[in-house]
């Protein structure tokens, strides 16, 4: 096996570096979700693959409900 020199605490310390890597776009992409007027539960999407090309995709053709609203 091509990992197999690699032990469980090293493997655990990757994971536990990995974690913000995965959490703090999220957490930007929900922000910007809500502020565009989307729903911010969106941007779970991005930790499934190609769902960041979905959310995206969303961003990019969607109608923003917050420009309607201020449109007057």
């Amino acid at each position: 096996m091509l990992l197999a020199f690699i032990d469980a605490p090293v493997i655990l310390g990757l994971f536990i570096a990995l974690i913000p890597l995965a959490i703090v776009p999220t957490w930007f992409l929900w922000r910007a979700l809500e502020r565009a007027g989307l729903a911010g539960p969106l941007a779970l999407l991005y930790m499934v693959p190609f769902g960041a090309l979905v959310v995206l995709g969303i961003l990019a053709f969607a109608d923003w409900p917050a420009l309607q609203k201020s449109g007057g």
